[in-house]
């Protein structure tokens, strides 16, 4: 997109004869669509609420993510992931509030509204944010330092209730206004954590945690926060180049890098790891088992295998109940997260044919732009 003037952020709203309903597997490749929209003149420049469904917040940001390629229109969206994809689209201004509505089982942010500034550290360069949840001091993402910044607004509420009155009350509160995109994971409605598989036999997941755990400081102090994030990401660099040395070569055997107390916990699991691997006759994914690390903070990711009534419930009174009773949005996104494993494989047809039919009962939409049986591994 080319930088706008004054004119273009003030022009009218072109607007879809039917409400496009855009159906994609990894949720990141949502926003390609969404920036189509404010091509297209359908969604404004700047200032677009995403309501957003999801059992996860994706809204981290990729440590090495600088804050002039959030702004880079289009070419932003070949760095993004799963996890990080919201956050980025705020910094370019596009996304000014985001509500985030999650099933009870996932607790990453605590319920209610915070404003939050993103913007780029002065030194760096980096895209990084002013707010000390633990959400992203785990990713060493705190910095009270930053240039070019903008500001958004994350209102974090649960979603169950099963009665229109209640529903009506959570919308009043939520005050969700136009223009808006509906984005709604799937995995919203049953969720798996694809790392509690990881050599379970052993409890692996539970092994992580003592060798990527943190303690956040307690002290409101802006120089220990700073401090902190600095020692954060040095323990997050140190762990990926143990494990990636671990991926190319099987062993820690000529590394080269600092033998401290983090390498020789690494050293100990690798060796727990192998023997385990060697017994099922299969060789370690290092990779997979440091992403899984990575989500350890803040005791794991959420886990919820729904049963299918649990999850018709769901979709045919909470999900219709609020679609019904909010305003229209202007486009829904909907992420199916299944290739990854945290919509389980086993239920995402059925819960996918489920919310695509309340969405057509409720809205004037056209038929699913299916994209991720047109997208290639």
């Amino acid at each position: 997109m080319d930088t706008p003037t004054k004119t273009d952020l003030r022009a009218p709203l072109k607007s879809f004869k039917k409400i496009p309903v855009y159906v994609v597997e990894e949720h990141n490749e949502a926003l390609q669509f969404i920036y189509s929209a404010i091509g297209g003149k359908k969604l404004p420049l700047e200032g677009t609420t995403l309501v957003h469904l999801d059992a996860h917040p994706d809204m981290l940001i990729d440590r090495k993510l600088k804050g002039e390629d959030a702004r880079s229109g289009r070419k932003l969206l070949p760095l993004l992931q799963i996890e990080n994809w919201i956050v980025p689209a705020a910094a370019a201004g596009h996304i000014s509030r985001v509500v985030w509505l999650r099933p009870p089982w996932a607790k990453q942010f605590a319920d209610g509204s915070r404003m939050i500034h993103v913007g780029d550290h002065p030194e760096t360069g980096l895209l990084r944010v002013d707010s000390k949840e633990p959400y992203y001091l785990s990713d060493a993402l705190y910095s009270q330092q930053l240039i070019n910044k903008r500001k958004f607004t994350l209102t974090v509420a649960e979603l169950s209730e099963i009665n229109e009155e209640q529903i009506k009350n959570k919308i009043q509160n939520l005050d969700i206004c136009e223009p808006y995109v509906l984005d709604i994971d799937l995995d919203f409605f049953s969720t798996a954590n694809p790392f509690l598989n990881l050599y379970d036999q052993i409890k692996l997941y539970d092994q992580l945690e003592p060798i990527f755990g943190f303690n956040i400081p307690q002290v409101n102090d802006e120089k220990i926060y700073e401090e902190f994030c600095k020692s954060r990401e040095q323990q997050l660099v140190e762990l990926q180049e143990l494990f990636e040395y671990l991926e190319e070569n099987s062993d820690l055997k000529g590394y080269e890098g600092p033998k401290s107390e983090l390498y020789h916990k690494v050293c100990d699991l690798k060796d727990v790891v192998k023997a385990e691997a060697d017994r099922l006759g299969e060789k370690p994914d290092w990779w997979m088992i440091f992403a899984g690390g990575c989500t350890r903070d803040q005791g794991g990711l959420p886990h919820h295998i729904s049963t299918e009534q649990e999850i018709e419930e769901t979709v045919n009174k909470t999900l219709k109940l609020f679609l019904k009773n909010i305003p229209k949005p202007i486009m829904i996104t909907v992420a199916r997260s299944t290739d990854d494993g945290y919509c389980p494989p086993h239920q995402i047809n059925f819960i996918q044919s489920l919310v695509l039919q309340i969405i057509r009962e409720v809205y004037n939409t056209d038929e699913p732009v299916l994209h991720y049986l047109n997208t290639c591994d």
